[in-house]
């Protein structure tokens, strides 16, 4: 016997083996029945036989078969017997309970439940129980260290969500034939007006209703700890079998009752899973079954229009009432005690029974009978429930108890009840959502199973499409593997719920390459459940402009939340952009947002199948498509709305937030035959929450700043009519070459220095045959700010062009002199830690002026000076799109500190932007929500933030909103800027902005109510106001004062000694001689050389 690899999803092995009575073959033995295989990896099965023991009942009443491996037969098969008696079982009881000899560990090793070495050496966890379901298909697979002993209880619950209770029903009798009509038809019932009744049976779904409504059924107490078993036979089951058997018959001539069979048919199969007896269900099932114990009569009246009213209003109450007993009875035997509450729904739920059960017999015109008392007699109390209402109100409440594990434990303890691990969280879980979830489940399986019915109406045809369709490879949408009907079972696809996330190369809902869901194939896209391909299909019709025809879309935002809620209606016209159009005329409908986690539609109807869908509806009167949420506080809807002939004549699309006032509501009405709009959109409520309007406008206080002063264009022109000044020993002209004079930074930036760079020129105005060059020895550079009256020497001096000196200059010859010159920062400005380029920080205040000195061997001095004026560059200022813009100044730093508050339509009306934060009108409305719940009228926003802190260039802002507590209206945003400069100042700004208009609002008006602000402008000194000095005349060289300058400068040890001046029109004729004279000379010079060569 090889061994495979088995997991859920694989066939259980076939084997045979020796039990006590007899040779045992595993198939045969398990029927149709639920089986577990277990064994253990050690050498004893003792601990599993005594949990098997202690829950046996549980066991047999769910009718599971169990069959365990022994390696030790002889002497466990005597401990099992020992281990029933311990437990007064009788050995009857515990005959589907069967001990295998496996002796060798063949079968274990079959079901792998040994140790097992792979082909790299690691040992495997070997599996320890199975459980297998009545197609021999295994569910379940318990590896150690997990065994039977420790999760029966999983297994139990497992059985429990996967038993369908309809397996019995006859359902071939309710069959249709080619043109739609049956045995059903074979009656006609008038309604009022000579319409004849719609006909159509659902009873041939009701199995698959019924299954899907159990699934939810947990075993309530799984402890082992019922006092009673409820069976089968049951009295009040039995009776409310036999009446749902005689609503099965009616349903042939009046299907409009088929919904109360399904429903009644529902509550049977809850109570028949139920594992105690419990009054409350008793009484409530007794009463439903009453009033439907009525429905025959129908048969011998004629139904009007108000007849068939008082059976939908019945049908409503059944839906009702099966959904307090199917949520009842999922939880706990502590958890219903506990919550006193219970027989509250179950007195309120009775009430409603009767009062229609009274209109059900005046419509029915059925007299009073003896019976009636069961419409008024009290809702009976166990004695649990008495005990527990004592219980509860001795410990301080339900509040108090719900939250106390050690309370719940001592209640348990008291009423000998074994507590479940998930009793806290029963008891902490609202029950009115359950129940609306587990109402709202009926009316969904409720639809499906009317619509299927009348799918498969059609059965001659059918047939023969459905062998074709068994033996026609398709492909699935989930999994993008082929399959065929034939062979497509409930786990055969595996899939991922979400998308493959390329980024970080796995899939978004497990990371993990294995799928991680399994269900069955599917050819057709659908959102019954994720699916990673589903997103992909969706986004390509929801992301483009040629996919559909939008006709209406809602949304609604919880502004505690953020959640949103949104539904939209829309023709199809294509299933991806530029793709193929659908066969037939589809419209989409789209209930919530895409979600692997909470739950959307995403629906497409055609024109076949929204004539169906009327015939269901009609039949039913459940026109709900798809509803998100079941709060009536917060929920997306989208329903049909039918004529009254029973046509869809429009779809109604609802959406509401918790914190709405009322909800958004469209009606789109459409032509079902052609899939297309039949009228305008109608507007039948705005939702949202609203603000009102103000009766005047809102007058907002002036900008309030504390600030300095920046220079936004150049103070004064760079001055260049600065003479040499020299001694008459030392003959030279020194002109300005570069312009500007001075430029600074051109190619660096230091946080500690500014580099300047200039090139003059000097010229040797002695005459061409005086034979008199100059030699410049050194070029020196000093500076001083313009104001100041002493020139201090630049850091370093350096010469550009390949330059050096000491160097000489003939008679008459220029020498172009280009140089650098750094010069220091002082100790605050470092700090700034600024770098500028083509421009000086030092001089970003006032100018500076440069004194280049040279010097020659006599140490004869001449200087030219030049002034640099810091060019401008264009400071921040508010732009096209700018509400407002607030700023400072800062001179120490030489910027502006400003805060941008912008316009930002492409966010919706009204949105705004500050600073970087963005605000739409779903966060401004979020922002009044929050000050209506707080009473603070100004709100601190997030958009402030602290800039470069811990610099001197660090500054920071805040932004509040302020709020309307009248109009429930954002009016204003107020900012503050804050910019510390240095150690003693402090730049300060603080602006006020309207809120643009961003919608959502009343017609009524509202007097205004002006925020109270906390938020106040700082008390600050005014900066210092002391003028710059721009320019002066220190450097001007007055007439007749060249000495007394040159002396000047002598004296202070910066220039040279003297100044000796040449008239313009002298200099010029001398040099023309200077010129004619060294043309003479140099053809001298040449004849000497000539005439040493020969």
């Amino acid at each position: 016997m090889s061994r495979v690899s088995l997991k859920p999803g694989s066939i259980a092995p076939n084997f045979e083996g020796r039990s006590a009575e007899g040779p045992i073959q595993f198939h045969q033995w398990s029927g149709n029945s639920w089986t577990i295989v277990f064994s253990h990896p050690g050498s004893s099965i003792s601990k599993e036989l005594y949990a098997v023991a202690r829950r046996l009942s549980d066991i047999d009443q769910r009718g599971i078969k169990i069959i365990g491996f022994s390696r030790n037969w002889q002497e466990e098969s005597q401990h099992w017997d020992r281990v029933l008696h311990h437990y007064d079982r009788q050995f009857a009881s515990g005959k589907n309970v069967q001990l295998i000899a496996d002796d060798q560990g063949r079968l274990s090793d079959l079901y792998e439940m040994l140790p097992h070495r792979d082909h790299h050496g690691v040992v495997s966890n070997p599996n320890t129980a199975f459980l297998v379901d009545p197609r021999k298909v295994i569910k379940l697979v318990l590896s150690y260290p997990s065994f039977l002993s420790t999760d029966l209880n999983q297994i139990l619950r497992f059985v429990d969500d996967h038993t369908g209770p309809l397996q019995d029903i006859p359902t071939e009798m309710f069959g249709l034939d080619a043109n739609g009509h049956g045995q059903i038809y074979g009656q006609e019932t008038k309604a009022s007006g000579g319409e004849v009744a719609d006909a159509v049976t659902v009873a041939k779904g009701a199995a698959s209703l019924v299954g899907n409504l159990t699934k939810d059924i947990s075993s309530g107490d799984t402890s082992g700890s019922s006092n009673t078993t409820v069976t089968q036979t049951t009295d009040y089951i039995q009776h409310a079998m036999s009446v749902m058997d005689s609503l099965s018959d009616l349903g042939k001539v009046m299907p409009f009752i088929a919904p109360a069979f399904v429903l009644i048919k529902a509550i049977i199969a809850v109570e028949q899973r139920a594992r105690d007896v419990d009054t409350k269900c008793t009484d409530l099932v007794q009463r439903v079954t009453f009033m439907l114990s009525h429905l025959p009569m129908l048969k011998k009246i004629n139904v009007t229009d108000s007849t068939r009213q008082v059976i939908d209003r019945m049908n409503e109450t059944l839906k009702k009432a099966a959904a307090l007993i199917q949520t009842y009875r999922k939880q706990s035997v502590i958890a219903r005690r506990l919550s006193v509450h219970n027989k509250d729904r179950f007195e309120s739920c009775a009430t409603s029974l009767g009062q229609c059960t009274n209109d059900l017999m005046l419509s029915l015109q059925i007299h009073q009978s003896t019976q009636l008392d069961i419409l008024t007699r009290p809702i009976p109390s166990d004695p649990e429930d008495e005990a527990a209402t004592r219980f509860v109100a001795s410990h301080g409440g339900i509040d108090a108890v719900k939250g106390n594990e050690a309370l719940v434990k001592q209640f348990a303890s008291e009423m000998k009840l074994t507590v479940d691990d998930d009793v806290l969280e029963q008891l902490n879980t609202n029950i009115s959502v359950a129940l609306q979830q587990n109402q709202d489940r009926l009316e969904q399986s409720l639809n499906e199973t009317v619509s299927a019915s009348v799918v498969e109406g059609i059965r001659g045809l059918a047939a023969q499409m459905n062998e074709a369709a068994k033996e026609q490879t398709l492909v699935c949408v989930q999994c993008e593997k082929e399959y065929r009907d034939s062979t497509n079972g409930e786990k055969s696809c595996s899939f991922h719920r979400d998308e493959y996330d390329s980024w970080s190369k796995s899939y978004r809902c497990c990371n993990t390459k294995n799928p991680c869901q399994a269900g069955k194939h599917r050819s057709e896209h659908h959102c019954d459940y994720p699916y990673g391909n589903f997103f992909p299909f969706a986004r390509n019709i929801t992301n483009y402009t040629d996919t559909t025809e939008k006709w209406s879309e809602i949304e609604d935002v919880n502004l505690e939340t953020s959640k949103k809620l949104s539904v939209s209606i829309a023709r199809l016209l294509r299933w991806k952009s530029r793709g193929a159009q659908p066969e037939l005329p589809t419209i989409l409908v789209r209930v919530g947002n895409f979600s692997i986690s909470e739950p959307f539609a995403f629906k497409t109807f055609n024109t076949k199948e929204l004539e169906l869908i009327s015939k269901v509806v009609d039949i039913t009167h459940q026109p709900v498509i798809f509803r998100v949420w079941h709060s009536e506080q917060e929920y997306a809807l989208a329903e049909w709305v039918l004529s009254a002939a029973g046509i869809i004549v429009g779809v109604k699309i609802t959406a509401k937030a918790a914190t709405s006032d009322k909800p958004f509501i469209h009606f789109c009405p459409i032509d079902i035959t052609s899939c297309t709009l039949s009228g305008d959109i109608r507007v039948l409520s705005e939702g949202g929450f609203r603000s009102y309007k103000p009766e005047t406008p809102y007058v907002l206080p002036d900008i309030q700043r504390v600030t300095g002063n920046l220079l936004e264009k150049p103070p004064r022109e760079v001055r260049t009519n600065f003479k040499t000044r020299t001694t008459p020993d030392l003959p030279v002209v020194l002109k300005l070459i570069s312009n500007p004079p001075l430029m600074a930074n051109p190619d660096f930036a230091n946080s500690e220095i500014d580099y300047f760079t200039g090139t003059i020129s000097v010229l040797n105005k002695n005459k061409v045959n005086s034979q008199e060059p100059i030699s410049i020895s050194s070029l020196t550079i000093f500076y001083r700010f313009i104001g100041e009256k002493t020139y201090q020497p630049v850091k370093s001096v350096e010469l550009l062009d390949g330059v050096t000196l000491p160097t000489s200059i003939d008679p008459r010859q220029t020498l172009r002199l280009k140089f650098g010159a750094h010069v220091l920062r002082s100790e605050e400005d470092v700090k700034t830690d600024t770098r500028w380029w083509n421009r000086a920080f030092v001089a970003r205040q006032r100018p500076l002026r440069f004194k280049v000195v040279l010097t020659d061997f006599d140490e004869e001095e001449c200087s030219l000076v030049l002034d640099y004026v810091n060019p401008t560059y264009d400071l921040e200022k508010p732009g096209t799109d700018d509400l407002a813009f607030f700023f400072v100044d800062d001179p120490l730093t030489w910027k502006r500190y400003g805060v941008h508050v912008v316009s930002s339509p492409g966010n919706g009306p009204g949105a705004v932007k500050i600073g970087n934060e963005s605000l739409n009108a779903d966060a401004m409305k979020k922002l009044v929500y929050q000050a209506l719940k707080t009473g603070e009228s100004e709100i601190l926003l997030n958009a402030g933030r602290e800039n470069d802190k811990g610099r001197p260039s660090a500054w920071s802002w805040k932004a509040w909103a302020l709020v309307d507590l009248s109009c429930r209206r954002l009016y204003a945003f107020k900012i503050l800027i804050l910019k510390p400069s240095g150690t003693s100042h402090t730049y300060a700004c603080m602006g006020y902005v309207s809120c643009p208009d961003y919608g959502g609002s009343y017609e009524e008006t509202r007097p205004i109510r002006y925020a109270t602000e906390a938020a106040t402008f700082p008390e600050l000194e005014p900066p210092s106001s002391d003028p710059i000095v721009l320019d002066d005349d220190f450097d001007d060289l007055a007439p007749g004062e060249a000495s007394e300058a040159s002396l000047a400068s002598k004296s202070s040890g910066v220039g040279s000694p003297s100044q000796f001046a040449v008239p313009d029109e002298v200099q010029n004729r001398l040099a023309s001689i200077d010129n004619n004279l060294s043309r003479l000379a140099t053809a001298m010079e040449q004849l000497v050389e000539l005439l040493k060569t020969k």
